[in-house]
């Protein structure tokens, strides 16, 4: 195995991590066709004890988002479309839909078109109920576009969901179905799917999430409305041949690839980011809603990827890829460690306790009994710590929060705006 020292390194590092942190969920990496790393911690289903495997199937959310770009190039590239047309060319039913949109502008969340994950109660009753497609595509194309086609990025749950439907309608097939006979079949990724939530999954694991100090089900969400934004489960290994066929052009064409790969606005490709890590491009993405979270990192460039699938939806993925990255490179990482608490001043505390809110995002920095709590939307509460005057530590996980102050004073928790301060009752 050329490269056991890499694999030796990684195995130490996680050893020592999932002992200072909680994480549950499947880990592989790949280096130059080699699989380098592949390995399990925790369980899929705490409550029957079953342990996770490299063959567990996990949600990937967002993740899902490549695959609907590359079913787009697909058909791009049997001459069904192009990906300048306008969307209303295929739908010109849709009455309201706003011809100035492209599907490269959905391909890149510039169309304008608003996010359904950022309607208010979203997550608590809209992605909950179930909903007819006619009642879907009226709601989405009438309402007002947030800014003109291509001027601006917005990520949008909405334009995918409606990519999907495009595929649909040009191949004839369910999203479900055309995927999985041009894309997961032909590359031999058979633990790889659409979850409808109503078909029974083999080793699929259990989402988990935390409230306060304890481990809770995560909460249901409606997975047909999910579709093409976000319907997905797989597992590390076929994630790791999804990315070596990426690679050699056994899915898609160079110029294909490249297309999908490219810098848009906000760095953002065909249903992936683009960035750079250190003088290293790395081709991204993210998933994470109810009880999931994962992230897989393809430096293209240098024929590395990394996968880390979670079953909790609290887990610090991101963090873990750049480390097991940094590691493969020979770059230089830190071994984990769990930083001290350093009590904080009662006045500098008290300053900071109080409501942070962004858009449809509210955070409260609460002093409990048990300690600090960060309360997410009202509904869960992540313990923290102080380890310095102006950051705070998860109890659970590896991930910390900055307090930080714009030139008026303004506090922000997170890059949130403070609203509001602590109510004093009497």
């Amino acid at each position: 195995m050329r490269y056991k020292d890499i694999t030796n390194k990684i195995d130490k590092y996680l050893e020592l991590y999932t002992k200072l942190w909680a994480f549950s969920g499947s880990i592989a990496a790949i280096k130059d066709g080699e699989i380098i790393f592949k390995k399990a911690y925790g369980y899929a289903n705490i409550e029957h004890k079953v342990k996770n495997a490299t063959d567990t199937k996990y949600r990937i959310w967002s993740i899902t988002k490549q695959f609907t770009a590359a079913a787009i190039l697909i058909l791009e590239e049997r001459g069904l479309l192009r990906v300048e047309d306008s969307l209303k060319k295929y739908f010109p039913e849709w009455s309201n839909l706003n011809s100035k949109i492209t599907i490269h502008h959905l391909l890149t969340h510039t169309s304008g078109i608003f996010n359904y994950s950022n309607l208010p109660d979203s997550h608590k009753v809209f992605q909950r109920i179930p909903h007819e497609k006619a009642d879907l595509i009226n709601m989405f194309t009438s309402e007002p576009l947030d800014f003109e086609p291509g001027t601006q990025w917005n990520y949008s749950n909405t334009g995918y969901y409606l990519l999907g439907l495009l595929i649909e309608k040009l191949s004839g097939k369910a999203y479900s179905e055309f995927l999985n006979e041009n894309i997961f079949s032909p590359l031999g990724m058979f633990n790889t799917g659409i979850d409808d939530d109503k078909n029974i999954i083999e080793n699929k694991a259990s989402g988990y999430y935390l409230n306060g100090n304890n481990l809770i089900h995560c909460n249901y969400i409606n997975m047909d409305l999910m579709l093409s934004s976000g319907g997905m489960y797989s597992t590390v290994e076929d994630l790791l041949i999804w990315d070596q066929a990426l690679n050699n052009d056994k899915l898609l064409s160079k110029r294909s690839i490249e297309k999908m790969n490219t810098q848009y606005k906000d760095n953002y490709g065909y249903g992936v980011a683009i960035d750079m890590n250190g003088n290293r491009r790395v081709v991204h993405h993210n998933g994470g809603c109810e009880g999931f979270l994962c992230e897989i990192h393809r430096y293209v460039d240098d024929d590395f990827a990394v996968v880390v699938l979670s079953n909790y939806g609290f887990t610090a993925v991101n963090k873990l890829c750049k480390i097991i990255a940094d590691i493969a490179f020979g770059e230089k990482y830190d071994m984990p460690v769990k930083p001290d608490i350093v009590p904080l001043n009662p006045e500098l505390l008290q300053s900071y306790l109080g409501i942070y809110e962004e858009d449809d995002f509210k955070l409260e920095l609460k002093k409990e009994e048990e300690g600090l709590s960060l309360i997410i939307d009202d509904e869960y509460a992540l313990p923290v710590y102080p380890i310095s005057e102006n950051v705070l530590h998860h109890t659970w996980i590896d991930e910390d929060y900055t307090f930080t102050k714009d030139d008026e004073g303004q506090v922000y928790l997170w890059g949130i705006k403070k609203s509001m301060g602590t109510v004093n009752k009497k």
